[in-house]
């Protein structure tokens, strides 16, 4: 648990590093359903990209899954690299962007997620 972003009241666990707290920033949360597909309105700060730095997430920095002491990997058995974002866009791989979306911009957004 580590590089993630906390706004608008969130707030890590004793167990996250290396986070980035905002909790005035409202980002504006939104799931608006079109005819077309749903949208997600939201509002970025690009500078939280660029705050502190951020590993790609792998199988190794995932280390093992508690219960079974097992490493986390795909269904195929492959290590996990999660170097794609929610959309197919490659991922920085020296310093991801925290979210599921890599570079999405910054201010007001509307993202078609399904």
């Amino acid at each position: 648990m580590s590089g993630n972003v906390f706004l608008k009241g969130a707030r890590p666990s004793a167990h996250e590093t290396d986070f980035l707290l905002r909790p005035e920033i409202d980002p504006g949360l939104n799931l608006v359903e079109k005819a077309d597909g749903c949208y997600l309105e939201l509002s970025l700060d690009k500078g939280w990209s660029g705050e502190q730095s951020r590993r790609l997430v792998t199988t190794e920095l995932l280390g093992k899954a508690s219960i079974p002491d097992v490493p986390y990997e795909q269904r195929d058995g492959a290590p996990v690299r999660v170097n794609i974002d929610y959309f197919g866009k490659e991922r920085n791989e020296a310093n991801p962007t925290p979210g599921s979306f890599e570079n999405p911009g910054s201010g007001s957004l509307t993202l078609k997620v399904r």
